[in-house]
This record gives C-alpha cells, structure tokens and sequence, in this order.
C-alpha cells in the first residue's frame, strides 16, 4: 500500500517569538557557563587571587584539601593568565594532587585535561610543568571508575582513559594527525568524535594542525608557493614540538631540502632564509645552532651552494651601482665582460660555493637598492677595501678571488686555506687578500701555482685560460665570453693548448695548517695586517742572551725539561713556566671544573673571556695542546700535565700573568660575582646558605615573586647554581668556593 507523501505545516514565527527565542538562548548559555560557580566558588576565587597577590600561602595547604579549591585552582590556571602566571608549578600540582586523595573529581580532572591540551609544550616553560601533569593526568584516569550511563556523546574523561597512553605525549599531535590522515578524516570531526570538542583550541591543537602542513608540503610541487608556507614561518607554528628535540619547522626545512634540486627555486628559497636565516654563518651563532645543525652537514651544504647565485647576483649588483655612482665609464666598460665570466662559470655548473665579501660602502649601495630582500650574510671589510666588493670561487678543480675595481683576479689551484672558506671569520683586509691568504697558500702547498692579473681589457680573461690551461685545466671559453669578445680573443690570442699533463694538487702540508689558522686568528682579532707568526710564539719565549737565562734559572722563572731525542742521553731543554692568558685560564679552570665537557659547553662557558669558535679551537688543539685532551667521543678533559698543572701547589702570591690556573680561573669568576646585580647576588647568598632549596621559598624569603628568582637563576647566575632533580638549587662547589674566595677579598679591603 502506497501512502500520499507527508505535508508539514509551513510554521512561521513572528518577530517577537524569535526575540523571545533569542533572550532564551542567552539565558540558557549564561546559566551553563555558571554551573557550578556559585558564591563560595567566586568566594574561594578571590582568596587564592589574594593569595597570590600577597605571596601569603599560610591557608592554602588547609584549603587544598577541599574539593572546592582544587576545582577553583585548576579553574585559574585554565582561564587566568596572570594567576597562572604566579600559581602554575610543579610543586603546588603535587600538592594538590596529595591533598585531593584519593583522587580528583570529575570537574578538576577535566580542566586539568583542557590545560594540558590548551598550554601543552608550553607548560614546559615552568619547571617541567607538562611531563608532571601528563604523568598525574594519566594516574588520575586510570581512578576514575567505569561510567554506568551510556550517553549518546563520547565523555572526554573516558576517552583519554582508554587513549591517553598515546594522546597524551609530546608526540602525540603527530600520533593523532597520522590517524586523521590516514582515515581521510578532518581534524575538528576527529575532536568532536573523541568527545574533545573544544580542547583544540589550544597548542595541542595547532600542532596537530601543523603536521597537517607538513604533509602539504611533501607533496607540494618543487618550487611553487602555497598558503602552508606563510603558517609554517609563524613562530608559534615553526618552534611547535615534533619529535624529541626536533621542532615542526625542522622538518619543513628537511622536506623542502630533501625535495628540491640543484635549485630550490626562489619561492622555496626566500621560504628557508626567512624561516632560518642564511647558513653562511658562524657555527657559533644563536640562529646557526638553532636552525641548521640540526639539519646536519649534508643539508647545510646543499643550501650553501644553492645561495651561490645570490651571492654573484649580489656582487654584480654592487659593481655595477658603484661604477654608475661613480660615474666611472672605465669601469662601466668592464662591467659585462666581468658579469659574462663569473655568469658563465655559474652556467657551466663549476660553481660549488662562493664567499661575499663588502666594504662598507659596498654594503650601503647593497642594502640600498635591495632593501629587505638582501637576506644574504656576507663578510666585511674594511680600510681600503672599504668601497669594494670581492667574491670568492670554488671551481672544484680551481679557486678564483675577484675584486670590483683596483683589484686583481687571484688564481689558485686548491682552496688557499680555510679563511674564506670558514663562517667563524667574517672580517678582511687588504692584506689580508693579497699577502696573509697567498702567504698561506704557499705553506700549504710548496710549489703549487697561482697567479694574479690585473684587469687589463681583452687580456685579463686570456691570462687565466693560459694558466688554467698549462696546469691541464680545459674549460669552455666561448661561455664565458660575449661573442664579439670570443673573436677577438681567437684573431689575438687563440685557443690555449691545454696541458695534457694535470698539475697534481698534493695533500695540504700538515705542519702548515694549524699555523696557517692561528695566523688568521692574530690578524683578524688584532684587527692589524701584520705577517702570519708561528705557533710556537703563542706561549712566550725569553731573549736567547745567555745571562738573561741564567737568571731565569736562578730565579725559577724558566725551568729545565727533560727531552728524549734521538741519543741515548737525555738532554735539558730550557722552557717557560707557563704564562696563560684569561682565556686559557678559564677554559683550564672550566675543564678541571667540568671534565668531558663538550666543545660548544666549553665554548659558551669561556665566551665571556673573548672565546669564539676559531681562537678556542685553534687554542686547544695548539697552546693547551699538553694540557688538555679528547676522548673517542669528542669530549674534551684534562689531561695528565694538565691535572698535575692545577693540582700543583703555589708559593706566593702571583701576579695575574704568572698565577696557577686555578687561581686565575678564581679571580675571573671572582670578577664576575663583583659585577652581579645587588638582586642577583642576594639570590646568590640564599641558595649559598640554604642549599637544595627551591624557588619559591627563596621568593617569600626575598618577599618577590618567583618569577624574578627564575629571571635570576637562568640569567647572570647561569652557570652559578645548579638545580637537582628534586628542583633544588644549589651553588656548584667551584662557585661555592670562589664566593667565598670574593667575600675574603671584600672584606680584606
């Protein structure tokens, strides 16, 4: 039997139903959102408010044990950003948690759940807040007994219960944005499914939304923009967490990398400058480790030679400028033929990396006509190299310098040392372009051509192909001339006849190397262009009179070592006691202090003594060679003359450049306690007098809040005091000892 189709009643509802409609909704929505706020909730607000204005926390472990206070604590930390401020730690969770037995009720369990989601990684930023409340959540859910009702809509409670092993983690965004995916689900469904409707709102959710985003980009054509890439350089998205130490914009960077070809494309390109900066950088800076070393070698190298064409477009750029201000028509002459060499090297694929170098002037024309696109990091210069602009070229099988103006193409066959090749040196000279780096050049290969040409019209170009050309490089010529020049050259010079027999490039001199290095470094931080000195003079050696060394005898200050030599007998070598720099004092006193320390551990400890990448590196592989050594896995200790070094008695008082290294070591800390903040050193004292003492009893002691204790403990007393793993801080013993050592002095004086 078929039956006529239902006909509902067309209902229309006047204006004033609908305004009374509406005033219900109000209504309604008002009363949900005050369940369970009555006047002792507002009331027990306003105490802990008090509380924590005051920093008078006598009631509270009373309070804590009722159910009312730790629904209206959590309340705060959820919804109160300032409270939250002042209220969120560790300590006072585990108090609540221990006052609240044998567990939570359902409503503070639930808004402790909605501020792991909301904060996530960063509840991190108070003591380790996050892995506290994951591990209490996932104790409390596994309390909550089976639900006797069977509701329509999923419990969120019952769902991280069943769930939480794998929800709640630091990977758990990845976890739950690979099932999504994979079941070809959307992400808000998913939360609303789970009965987690609303707990996306937070950092939880953005980077769950941000693994989104990373597949995007895998399967992103090479090259092309889309709207993910613009999120991905959002700071909140980028430094959200992945995996381990890795953050999401880590992996955006290796998948675009990894994608991309010999070129990027700019799209991608302007993509990784803006998100990690140019990694032409010092190893030793912020951004550098940060970024790129997580990224490893491989990847950092593949974008260096991606950055090769800016840097040519760069310097192209300021010779050209240069030579229009200048209004300087010799120049703007030579300009094409220049710009068709050094294109036509970069066409013929021998470019593998460059190095910009500008002056002062250079870099202001740069800047100028780019503006903000310059996203490029080049090296300066200065003196008369201040209106230049150099780039240097590694061809693989040659290495090119070139200069603006009123400067020579250098030639070599093999990198001239490692100065233009490193990011730890960033400043040159005039000299240091035409004698240091030749200089070394020589000390590392004897007898291995290079050459210099000015830049004679017609013949400049001619002259490299020769000598190219006579060590068995071939290379096409006709590519890197315009073709009236290629003419000209074949009706004047001709083609040269290339070498069949390569000049073989030998191994670098290993004697010369760490010279060659540490020449660099007297130079550039000198800042003056004097001639490469030796190794051997970085620890002071008396005039060769003979009376001047006998009395170095006699008065000890120069004492006699025994070395074997190729006789039977052993033979006196008359030697300096050691005189050590502030420098080398602390990196001493640091290793003696910390053994199998790392080199960027060290390297940070000693940055305030002037140490950077090159000069501690260069130092403990030369001068602290005896003193100090490495284990097999690249950690840096004392070694055996280096502990009887600091283990050795002092008779008087030396002066600052004769003192024992620990001493030394003392009186640069010593200087640095004296220039502590009058806040900072009384946090200093407390944790000296009341060791394994936590933050928050120092605060009521001081009467501030803790907040201005932890600005003090990560800031200028980083390194000072040390936290436990029960959050504790105490002084490090050597901090303990040179405290005491400044008092003695401050009173004695």
């Amino acid at each position: 039997m078929r039956l006529p189709p239902v006909e509902f009643p067309a209902v229309s509802w006047s204006a004033q139903l609908l305004e009374r409609w509406t005033v219900l909704e109000r209504k309604s929505a008002s009363m949900g959102a005050k369940a369970g706020n009555n006047d002792a909730f507002e009331q027990m607000l306003a105490l802990l408010r008090g509380m924590a204005s005051s920093g008078r926390f006598d009631r509270l472990p009373e309070l804590l044990q009722r159910r009312l206070t730790a629904r209206a604590l959590s309340w705060l930390w959820l919804n109160d950003e300032v409270i939250a401020s002042r209220l969120l730690n560790p300590q006072l969770l585990t108090a609540l948690l221990d006052a609240q037995q044998p567990r939570l009720t359902r409503m503070t369990l639930q808004q402790l759940a909605q501020l792991y989601f909301r904060r996530f990684d960063r509840l991190d930023e108070k003591e380790g807040f996050r892995e506290i409340l994951e591990r209490s959540l996932l104790q409390q859910l596994d309390l909550i007994p089976p639900s006797k009702i069977q509701t329509s809509q999923a419990d969120p409670l019952v769902t991280l219960k069943r769930e939480g092993h794998w929800l709640l983690s630091l990977d758990g965004p990845r976890h739950l944005a690979e099932r999504v995916r994979q079941g070809g689900r959307e992400l808000g469904e998913t939360f609303m499914e789970l009965g987690l409707h609303g707990f996306d709102d937070g950092r939880y959710g953005d980077i769950c939304r941000a693994h989104f985003y990373l597949e995007t980009l895998r399967h992103l054509p090479p090259g092309e923009s889309d709207p993910v890439l613009d999120e991905l350089l959002k700071p909140a998205v980028a430094k959200a967490p992945f995996e381990g130490a890795r953050r999401i914009g880590h992996v955006a960077l290796e998948i675009l990398i990894d994608r991309a070809g010999q070129e990027a494309g700019e799209v991608w390109q302007n993509f990784i400058l803006n998100l990690a900066g140019d990694p032409r950088i010092s190893s030793s800076a912020v951004n550098f480790r940060e970024w790129w070393q997580p990224l490893g070698e491989e990847r950092i190298q593949k974008v260096r030679g991606w950055l090769s064409k800016e840097d040519l477009r760069l310097f192209l750029q300021a010779v050209e400028q240069y030579g229009l201000e200048t209004a300087n028509t010799e120049m703007q002459r030579m300009f094409p033929a220049r710009k068709r060499f050094l294109e036509g090297l970069f066409k013929l694929k021998l470019i593998r990396n460059t190095r910009l170098l500008l002056g002062g002037k250079a870099q202001q024309s740069v800047k100028r006509i780019l503006g903000k696109d310059v996203k490029t990091s080049f090296a300066r210069m200065d003196g008369p190299m201040n209106d230049k602009a150099v780039i240097y070229l590694d061809c693989g099988d040659f290495h090119l310098v070139e200069g603006s103006h009123s400067f020579k193409i250098w030639v070599y066959l093999a990198a001239p040392g490692e100065a233009l090749r490193t990011y730890e040196r960033n400043t040159f000279s005039h000299y240091d372009l035409t004698t240091t780096i030749p200089g070394t050049y020589k000390k590392l290969y004897p007898g291995l051509p290079y050459d210099s040409f000015v830049h004679t019209p017609y013949t400049w170009q001619n002259k490299v192909f020769t000598f190219l050309a006579e060590n068995g490089i071939a290379i096409d010529v006709e590519q890197l001339l315009s073709p009236e020049d290629y003419r000209l050259q074949l009706r004047k010079f001709g083609i040269p006849a290339v070498s069949a027999k390569r000049t073989v490039v030998p191994p670098p001199a290993k004697g010369e190397i760490k010279t060659a290095t540490r020449s660099s470094t007297i130079a550039q931080q000198s800042g003056q262009e004097t001639a490469p000195k030796s190794l051997d003079t970085d620890v002071p050696i008396p005039s060769g009179r003979s009376d001047d060394i006998a009395t170095g005898f006699a008065t000890g200050a120069i004492q006699p070592r025994t070395v074997v030599t190729g006789h039977d007998e052993p033979v006196l070598q008359q030697i300096t006691k050691p005189s050590f720099s502030s420098l080398q004092l602390a990196t001493l006193r640091h290793l003696d202090a910390h053994p199998y320390c790392e080199f960027y551990a060290l390297l940070e400890a000693v940055s305030g003594r002037g140490g950077n990448v090159l000069n501690v590196k260069t130092m403990l592989e030369s001068s602290l060679s005896q003193y100090v050594q490495q284990d097999e896995e690249g950690y840096w200790l004392l070694s055996s003359v280096g502990v009887q070094l600091l283990a050795e008695p002092t008779g008087t008082a030396p002066s600052n450049a004769t003192r024992s290294a620990p001493e030394a070591a003392t009186a640069v800390t010593g200087s640095r306690l004296a220039k502590l903040e009058p806040f900072a050193l009384a946090v200093l004292h407390y944790f000296a007098a009341n060791p394994g003492d936590k933050v928050r009893y120092a605060a009521n002691v001081l009467e501030v809040d803790t907040r201005l204790v932890n600005q003090a403990l990560f800031g200028p007393l980083k390194g000072i005091c040390t936290q436990d793993d029960k959050y504790g801080w105490q002084l490090t013993g050597t901090a303990q000892r040179e405290l005491e050592a400044f008092e003695t002095q401050a009173e004695k004086s």
